[in-house]
């Protein structure tokens, strides 16, 4: 019988979902339900999730969680206190381990001594960023994850790679934080140019794409009115995305205002997102773009692998990797912590989606190709017919070359022209830019 581990990221805008086997293989699930709703609801989402992979919640055993939240650490204690409960009433035989930014893993009782140190545990990227480093065998590495309403770059050497105190100490030298995202609203400064803003759009209304009620342009509404989104296939096709709201809101807010057509204005966003991150990344290292080129980036969150590409091209960096997991790098990374801290149990030297991959999906002249979407690459502003791809018909040893689109349920990547990706034995996807 298998044996399994179950780790949920807590996050402002979604919620992510981990659960593995021994022998590496991961059901993984992204929700737009944080622990700012109620715990009751969240419960349900988790029952949902183990009653579709037919895994019973008693067999687990190992719930970690981390708390990627902005909120009174008390609050957060007090939530992670009731969801514990209530997954405990429903048939879970194992109590919560909280993840602590340093790497520790505290029952909550413990956790209530220092509850500082539960709150937004970036430890899970840098493990994730280690782990699959080490499987493509690259120690040089710029790890960046954009999530929904966070942003996360970091730095690995050889040094900062070997071990989990090395990365701890890393923590404060090599690590940035920003409070942007898909979910982050734009606005204007006071040059008049469309910047991304600290406050977010919250999982009720959502993005104005959402069709929910929210009102002003997100980056997710932007990536959409560029062609890079897939309307009809976001978190699986959970939130149909409406890309007339997408452009009102862009039109109203940033392209009325600039007097320029709103897919300028959504041009001008996407490339100062790419700008700001490349900037950030340059100034952690102090390096010179072809001091860069001797690392590779890894690409996480749902929104990171739809702008690596052009980040890593302005940096001079060669190759993106997009690893299986992408989308919930966080909570896949709070499992290789686990892995850190009970001996019993290691991590696998590959992963994969259980279920996922079919190789038989597609049919055709390449059997991932899904179709083709008008795609807005360059600043002339002319539309590209670019092709389609779904990442789980894609076969190992595959190649295809950009301009393309490669379509995941928890991330979607995007490849510009000058680039080709190949999908390698341990199903990451590589990215080599020309």
């Amino acid at each position: 019988m298998s044996r399994y581990r179950f780790s949920i990221d807590l996050g402002e805008t979604f919620t992510d979902f981990v659960l593995m086997d021994d022998a590496g293989r991961l059901s993984i699930k992204k929700i737009p339900t944080t622990i700012h709703d109620s715990t009751e609801r969240l419960v349900e989402e988790i029952g949902y999730f183990m009653a579709e992979k037919k895994v019973d919640p008693a067999v687990v055993e190992a719930l970690v969680v981390g708390m990627s939240v902005q909120m009174p650490p008390s609050m957060a204690i007090t939530c992670a206190r009731n969801l514990e409960e209530k997954l405990l009433a429903a048939g879970w035989s194992t109590p919560i381990r909280l993840v602590t930014s340093h790497g520790r893993l505290l029952p909550i009782d413990e956790a209530v001594e220092n509850p500082e140190s539960i709150m937004s545990p970036r430890i899970g990227g840098l493990m994730t960023g280690r782990y699959f480093g080490n499987q493509i065998g690259q120690k040089n590495l710029v790890v960046l994850r954009i999530g929904g309403s966070s942003s996360f770059v970091s730095l690995q050497n050889e040094l900062s790679a070997t071990s989990m105190d090395s990365l701890d100490q890393s923590l404060e030298s090599q690590v940035r934080s920003f409070d942007m995202g898909g979910n982050s609203y734009i606005g204007l400064n006071e040059e008049k140019e469309p910047v991304l803003l600290a406050e977010h759009a919250t999982p009720g209304p959502g993005p104005a794409c959402f069709g929910r009620g929210g009102t002003l342009p997100t980056l997710t509404d932007v990536d959409l009115v560029l062609g890079f989104l897939n309307k009809d296939y976001f978190l699986y096709g959970a939130i149909p995305l409406k890309v007339d709201l997408a452009k009102k809101a862009i039109q109203e807010h940033l392209a009325t205002p600039l007097n320029i057509s709103v897919e300028e204005a959504a041009m001008r966003v996407s490339n100062g997102v790419d700008a700001n991150l490349a900037f950030q990344i340059r100034e952690l290292t102090g390096a010179h773009t072809a001091e860069l080129e001797t690392y590779s980036l890894l690409a996480f969150g749902g929104a990171g692998p739809v702008h690596a590409c052009e980040i890593a091209r302005l940096l001079g960096i060669k190759q993106v990797v997009v690893p299986v997991g992408a989308g919930v790098s966080s909570a896949l990374g709070y499992l290789l912590v686990l892995a850190e801290n009970d001996p019993e149990w290691q991590i696998p030297a590959a992963m994969q989606r259980a279920g996922y991959y079919n190789s038989t999906q597609r049919t055709g002249d390449f059997h991932a190709l899904k179709g083709y979407r008008s795609v807005y690459y360059e600043k002339d502003l002319t539309p590209c017919g670019c092709p389609i791809y779904d990442r789980a018909g894609i076969r190992a040893e595959d190649t295809l070359s950009g301009p393309a689109i490669i379509e995941g349920p928890e991330s979607t990547v995007v490849m510009h022209e000058k680039s080709y990706a190949r999908m390698d034995a341990f199903r990451n996807l590589r990215i080599f830019l020309r």
